[in-house]
């Protein structure tokens, strides 16, 4: 039998049942009136922790996309090409996309005719 801790197998990740919580239990209430002066230390408390997440939102949000800049985007900018590359050589396609369409075959032989025409044209 496999020894269990926690009602888990031993081969699985193993977890502690509460959470282990370092910080002391705040009462949900007071036994006692705050006065004035603690009244308003405590609302200056509460809008600075405020302004403090604030400020904390506000630098992941410029900070995520960054990030993603970094790692997604410079990958591929740095491995696009080996890759691209990699499985052109690997297909069977290599000839049939070297070849030249008809449409381009017909204007370069247009162009060439015109060429012709004009070099003769300067000669007379």
């Amino acid at each position: 039998m496999t020894p269990q801790v926690n009602g888990s197998p031993e081969n699985k990740a193993m977890t502690p049942q509460k959470p282990v919580n370092l910080l002391p239990e705040v009462p949900s209430q007071t036994s006692r009136k705050l006065s004035d002066k603690e009244q308003h230390d405590c609302d200056v408390i509460e809008r600075l922790i405020k302004s403090y997440f604030y400020i904390v939102r506000k630098s992941i949000k410029d900070t995520v996309p960054k990030a993603v800049m970094h790692f997604l985007v410079n990958y591929v900018k740095d491995n696009l090409q080996s890759e691209l590359v990699t499985h052109l050589y690997k297909s069977d396609q290599a000839d049939s996309l070297l070849n030249e369409s008809e449409h381009i075959a017909q204007r370069r032989k247009e162009a060439a005719d015109m060429l012709k025409a004009l070099q003769r044209a300067g000669q007379i």
